[in-house]
């Protein structure tokens, strides 16, 4: 089943390792295929990641997007135990986002860990595109 998007001005939807960025209008579109999509709105840039859940956030979301646990491993069983330290009263939702990422189910993971975020740590870059040229239209031809 495709999946439905519907992209404001300037709005990002990450596809792996690729940002498809919309122009100056509302876009909708479908994109069929099993690939990692993640809207703009839910990626945290890693340098607005403040404490240890945020970083452990930015990891999976790599994680997520690159398709490479095996590379990623080490740091996310790092940041893993750095986050319980830091919020050891978190410990069953942490338990419950590893369990879902050794499973395999990382777009899961980031939705439960993301309910452990501060809304304002996802910031949505609405800007113009570098290199966005916006297409004039002429009533009439020469």
């Amino acid at each position: 089943m495709p999946l439905r998007f519907d992209l404001g001005p300037f709005e990002k939807l990450y596809i792996g390792r690729s940002v498809l960025s919309n122009s100056h209008e509302r876009a909708y579109f479908f994109v069929e295929g099993n690939l990692p999509i993640l809207q703009g709105k839910y990626v945290l840039q890693p340098n607005l990641a403040r404490n240890f859940i945020e970083k452990l956030y930015c990891c999976i979301q790599d994680i997520y997007l690159q398709e490479a646990f095996a590379e990623h491993k080490g740091s996310y069983l790092a940041l893993m135990v750095q986050a319980l330290k830091e919020e050891p009263s978190l410990y069953s939702e942490l338990k419950e986002v590893d369990g879902l990422v050794h499973g395999g189910e990382h777009y899961k993971a980031l939705k439960e860990l993301r309910k452990l975020i501060r809304p304002s740590a996802f910031v949505v870059d609405k800007t113009e595109t570098q290199g966005y040229v916006r297409r004039l239209m002429s009533g009439s031809r020469k």
